[in-house]
């Protein structure tokens, strides 16, 4: 891991970088100092002309959906993590990049957790540059001892959604479990063989990504109602 080359005390009296991963950060100044000068994220304007005159999104593999949305080193890939210790998604995500030879990825998930273990190979050779979300199991004791070559960004679940809709991470393409979905893309957590419930962890991604992959095992007739992602 590269060491932080600045360090200045923050309001709570802690010695931090001033730069991340390349990119400038604020420092804590306190409860209510801060007061924010930019915009927040503006998301791309979403169009059919993408997309067959049916509205037919449904493509044959993962592979295929991660080089349709223009796959590319150095991009940001979001997950979440309504299937916790049972998500071999996002594992998969990055065995695809390793095979396509894409590195130096930024992985944004929601949660990471044990099951995600076999993503230390993908770090130690640099498809996956360093993780920002909250890291549990293995994937936290690998970055707690320094090995990513990135510096870990632990995020809350609500800094995390704050940091995506102010601008502060942009998500090039989010990769979204769902329990059910059309052909379309609307999709849900409540239907299907494998329902987890709610699925609000993927609002900010999916209102902000430059590209939005659902993944489900469960397809439906159109409509998929209730939807919570809108295709």
């Amino acid at each position: 891991m590269k060491k932080a080359d600045k360090f200045i005390k923050n309001a709570a009296g802690r010695m931090v970088p001033t730069v991340v991963n390349g990119r400038e950060v604020v420092p804590f100044m306190g409860v209510g100092k801060y007061k924010p000068t930019h915009t927040g994220a503006s998301p791309r304007v979403p169009t059919c002309a993408d997309y067959p005159a049916d509205g037919n999104k449904i493509v044959d593999s993962l592979k295929e959906a991660l080089i349709k949305s223009g796959l590319k080193d150095g991009m940001t890939i979001s997950t979440h993590h309504h299937y916790r210790n049972g998500d071999f998604v996002s594992n998969l995500i990055f065995d695809i990049a390793a095979e396509l030879g894409v590195k130096n990825l930024r992985w944004l998930p929601s949660a990471a957790f044990p099951c995600n273990e076999p993503l230390i190979k993908h770090l130690d050779s640099g498809v996956i540059h360093h993780i920002e979300g909250s890291l549990n199991g293995p994937l936290g004791d690998y970055c707690s001892h320094g090995k990513m070559a990135g510096l870990g960004y632990l995020r809350s679940h609500g800094g995390r959604y704050r940091a995506i809709s102010d601008g502060e991470v942009h998500i090039d393409i989010a990769v979204m479990c769902a329990s059910a979905a059309d052909m379309t893309g609307n999709s849900n957590g409540v239907n299907g063989k494998h329902p987890f419930g709610p699925m609000g962890f993927t609002k900010g991604d999916v209102k902000n990504a430059d590209r939005t992959i659902v993944v489900t095992d469960t397809l439906i007739p159109y409509p998929c109602y209730p939807w919570e992602i809108m295709g």
